[in-house]
C-alpha cells in the first residue's frame, strides 16, 4: 500500500540500511538520477560495517563502472589457486574494496549533493511499504522504500552450508613480492568440512589472510581460529609483525533459493531479499545488478518488464546454484568436499567467471554438473579420483 498522496515525502528514495546493497543503489542513483533526492538511514555510526569485497571481471557489469570505479582500491590480473594435486592461474580482473572506502567514497558524493542525505545512528523499528519508523519516534516517507538491513533482518531459511571466515589483516616483518591473490589454497589441514587459505597482497608489508570454511555448521571458533592464522602464516611465506584488523563473516550457502522477491514495496534488498550467490555467499553481483535497474527505469516504472527480466534472469542462478548447494553439503563431505571443489577450478576461466557473476549459462551448468556426477559417493570415487590430462 502506497503513502496516501497528501502525505509529505522526505525523499524519492528511501533506503534502510548502509551496508554494501544500498550504497550500491546511491551510488547509481546519484549517477543516472541525478535529480532523485535520496535518504539513506544507518544504525552504526559508519557505512559498511567491517568487510572487505572482492568480486570477479564479470561481477560488476560494464555498464555499472561509471558510477561504481571509486568504489576499487586494488585491482590484479587473475588469482592463484593452489591444491594438494594441482595448482592454476585464472586470468580476469581482481577486485577489492573496503569497508571504509565504502564510507568515503558514498558520503563524498552525498556531500557534493543537496537531494542526498546520509542518516547514521538511525536505527529502524518498523519498515513498510509507506515509509519507516525510527527508535527516536520520527517517521520518514518515501516514494520507494529499499529494505537492505542485511541477513539478520529475516529469518535464515534455506538449509544447506555456510562459507564462513576469520580473517586477518597483517603487517609484515619482511616485504613479500605477491602480485596476485591466492583464491584458495587447500594445502591445509582439512576440518569442519571444506576448509582453505584466502589472501590478498594488498602492500608489499600488508596482506590479508583469511582462514575459510564451506562448513555445514555456522559455528565459528574466532580466538581459536585467529591464533590459528598467525601460527600457520610463516608456512605460507608470512612473518607477520602485529594484527590491523580483524573481519568475521558466516555468509549463507542455502540449499534451496531464498530468493524471493515481491512485485510491492517496500523492495527488499541484500541478503534478507535473496539478492546474493547462494553457490558463494558473496553478494556484490546481484547487488549490482539491483542497483544498475533502480537507476536505470523511472521510480514509477520499478516494477515493470525490466524487473521481471532481472528477477527471472536471478531467479534461474539461485536455483541452480542452490541445487549445487543441495549436493554438496548433502553428499560431498570431507575429503570428497575438497576434491570436488579442485575439479571445479578445472573448468575453463571464462566459466568459473560466469558462476561467480551469476551469468552462468545452459552449457556451464551441464558442465558443472559433470564435475562431480553421479552425485554419490561411490560413482565420485570412480569418476573424480584423478583430473582429467
Amino acid at each position: 500500500m502506497k503513502a496516501p498522496s497528501n502525505t509529505r515525502m522526505d525523499a524519492d528514495y528511501l533506503l534502510v540500511g548502509g551496508g554494501l546493497q544500498n550504497a550500491l543503489i546511491l551510488l547509481a542513483l546519484a549517477e543516472r538520477q541525478p535529480e532523485a533526492s535520496i535518504l539513506l538511514l544507518e544504525r552504526e555510526d559508519a557505512l559498511g560495517g567491517n568487510h572487505i569485497w572482492s568480486f570477479q571481471t564479470l561481477d560488476l557489469p560494464a555498464s555499472a563502472m561509471g558510477w561504481a570505479a571509486p568504489l576499487i582500491e586494488y585491482r590484479w590480473p587473475g588469482y592463484q589457486l593452489h591444491f594438494r594435486e594441482s595448482s592454476r592461474w585464472v586470468e580476469g580482473t581482481y577486485s577489492s574494496m573496503s569497508s571504509e572506502q565504502l564510507d568515503r567514497v558514498v558520503r563524498q558524493v552525498a556531500a557534493t549533493r543537496a537531494n542526498i542525505r546520509i542518516e547514521t545512528g538511525a536505527a529502524v523499528t518498523s519498515c513498510d511499504a509507506r515509509g519507516v519508523t525510527l527508535s527516536d519516534g520520527r517517521v520518514l516517507h518515501g516514494r520507494l522504500v529499499v529494505d537492505a538491513r542485511g541477513p539478520d533482518n529475516g529469518a535464515r531459511r534455506g538449509g544447506g552450508g555456510y562459507q564462513k571466515f576469520v580473517g586477518l589483516e597483517c603487517r609484515l616483518r619482511q616485504p613479500v613480492s605477491m602480485s596476485a591473490p591466492i583464491l584458495m589454497d587447500t594445502r591445509c589441514d582439512q576440518r569442519d568440512g571444506f576448509r582453505f587459505h584466502y589472501v590478498l597482497p594488498f602492500a608489499e608489508d600488508r596482506v590479508l589472510i583469511e582462514d575459510t570454511y564451506f562448513s555445514n555448521d555456522p559455528a565459528l571458533d574466532v580466538a581459536t581460529l585467529r591464533d590459528g592464522i598467525v601460527a600457520e602464516a610463516a608456512g605460507l611465506g608470512f612473518e607477520i609483525e602485529s594484527v590491523l584488523r580483524t573481519e568475521v563473516g558466516v555468509l549463507p550457502m542455502p540449499s534451496f533459493s531464498t530468493f524471493s522477491p515481491r512485485h510491492r514495496e517496500p523492495l527488499q534488498g541484500g541478503y534478507a531479499g535473496g539478492w546474493f550467490n547462494p553457490g558463494t555467499g558473496y553478494s556484490l553481483a546481484a547487488a549490482a545488478r539491483l542497483a544498475e535497474h533502480l537507476s536505470s527505469v523511472p521510480i514509477d516504472a520499478v516494477y515493470g518488464p525490466a524487473w521481471r527480466r532481472l528477477v527471472r534472469h536471478i531467479r534461474v542462478q539461485s536455483h541452480f546454484l542452490a541445487f549445487l548447494n543441495l549436493l554438496m553439503f548433502g553428499f560431498f563431505h570431507d575429503a570428497q568436499r575438497a576434491k570436488l571443489m579442485e575439479r571445479f577450478y578445472l573448468l575453463p576461466d571464462d566459466v568459473v567467471h560466469r558462476f561467480f557473476a551469476m551469468e552462468t549459462t545452459l552449457v556451464d551448468m551441464w558442465r558443472i554438473m559433470w564435475v562431480g556426477a553421479p552425485w554419490t559417493p561411490k560413482g565420485w570415487g570412480k569418476r573424480a579420483a584423478c583430473p582429467p590430462d
